[in-house]
């Protein structure tokens, strides 16, 4: 078991779901949005070809790099479940100095806690470019950064609804982009990754898209079921306010969205391997953070600069001593709410699943995979032909030491999806006057 993963377990601070599940119209919205999903046609129609894309040329940076910033509105934005805050879409496109039309690109979405875009720059979009030539487009998430409600501390969404309707905002926003990419300025080899959070959206994402991807899931898998109601981030989930909340009125609302009746739900908690769990503060935190494992990961990371590393990830999420605790029943509510949106399997298949590289940790205990619980499938029964990577290290360790593997993952996916085209559409487009726009994009 990961130990830097047991670290944050003990330290997580950041309070989810304070204001608790959501209303009963939001869900609404959301399911007949999914319903607009298994229609990939449709989606294109109504959701890719609307909104307005400003983006200009950033000044500065690398010489390596051409480096653009845009902003659009999001397709989700007139809904009325986006908060005012997430209305507009932000991005960061960073290509190699000598691109060109058959130059790749790849949409890189935030893992939880990631409200800026240069970690992503850093460890991602700049390596990218100078070790396989490929281009990156950064987005910033829905409910973070700029984009981040008033209301909200951190990366503490406040509503459980507010989870899917990021998700949303993230698969219309995902697809309009890889369409003005190709569309608009002729690229067409596109693949699309994350890590955790960013990794579950980005699949989500690839799912509903109509043209063939490049894509690269790190650090999820095939469904979010458990990581809010068995692994780490249950820690920070106002246990006591959902619990609170599940009124007659309320319970019948999930039962209508998960699908499943009173037997069935009884069954579950029956037979369900659903347990009430509590952390708090102890002087294991304090050990563990002067051990020597976490000393020599630091170092291995760069002295200081790993120090920043691991120090900036624990404050983008929010870490220190508090209590969570829960019931066997709200824990069950909450994981068939995230697995009825969040499982891949309630969405289409990639259009080509061989063009996928998943890549999880051996021993995460975020994103876990208890290979006893029916309602985790294997993502390769749901993509076909995909090849699953695993590496050493629990979820922690992994994101801060494996993005060298995650590179390579997405270089070999672009690889996969080049290998398998019949034919190469033709790619058009004067890159350099069509992106070098200075258009103002401030709000």
């Amino acid at each position: 078991m990961s130990l830097v993963d047991k670290v944050v377990k003990r330290m997580i601070v950041t309070s989810f779901f304070g204001d608790g599940w959501g209303d009963k119209e939001t869900y609404s919205k959301l399911l007949s949005l999914r319903s607009v999903y298994q229609d990939r046609q449709l989606l294109h129609k109504n959701y890719y070809s609307d909104s307005q894309l400003s983006v200009k040329q950033m000044k500065g940076g690398s010489k390596h790099l051409t480096s653009f910033e845009g902003r659009f509105e999001s397709p989700l934005a007139n809904t009325g479940i986006l908060p005012e805050e997430s209305r507009y879409c932000r991005f960061h496109l960073h290509l190699p100095a000598d691109f060109n039309p058959s130059t790749r690109v790849c949409l890189l979405f935030a893992p939880t806690g990631d409200h800026s875009f240069w970690r992503r720059y850093r460890f991602l979009s700049y390596p990218l470019a100078r070790e396989y030539g490929i281009g990156s487009v950064v987005v910033e998430n829905p409910f973070y950064g700029s984009r981040k409600p008033k209301n909200q501390t951190r990366s503490g969404i406040r509503q459980v609804s507010d989870l899917f309707t990021m998700g949303s905002a993230l698969i219309l926003e995902g697809g309009f982009l890889l369409n003005w990419l190709q569309d608009e300025h002729g690229f067409s080899s596109l693949g699309i990754s994350g890590v955790s959070l960013g990794g579950h959206n980005a699949s989500l994402t690839a799912a509903v898209y109509q043209r063939p991807l490049a894509t690269i899931p790190c650090l999820s898998w095939s469904t979010a079921a458990h990581t809010f109601s068995d692994g780490i981030i249950s820690a920070s989930c106002m246990w006591s306010v959902l619990r609170d909340q599940l009124s007659p009125e309320k319970v019948a609302e999930i039962k209508e969205v998960v699908r499943l009746t009173d037997n069935e739900i009884l069954e579950l908690l029956q037979s369900g391997e659903v347990k009430e769990k509590s952390s708090g503060p102890g002087s294991l935190v304090s050990k563990i953070l002067h051990s020597d494992r976490l000393t020599s990961l630091t170092s291995s990371l760069g002295g200081a600069v790993g120090a920043h590393r691991i120090s900036s990830l624990t404050n983008s999420i929010g870490v220190g001593g508090r209590t969570a605790s829960k019931d066997r029943t709200t824990s069950l509510y909450m994981r068939l709410l995230i697995d009825e949106f969040s499982n891949l399997k309630n969405y289409p298949t990639l259009t080509r699943p061989e063009s996928a590289v998943v890549v999880v940790a051996e021993e995460d205990l975020y994103v876990t995979r208890p290979s006893d619980d029916h309602m985790i499938q294997d993502i390769s029964e749901i993509w076909p032909g995909c090849e699953v990577r695993v590496v050493k290290g629990g979820h922690i360790t992994s994101y801060l030491t494996h993005n060298g593997t995650f590179r390579s993952a997405i270089s070999d996916a672009f690889d996969r999806l080049e290998a398998g085209k019949d034919d190469c559409t033709e790619r058009t487009g004067s890159l350099d006057k069509q992106l070098g726009s200075t258009e103002d994009i401030t709000a």
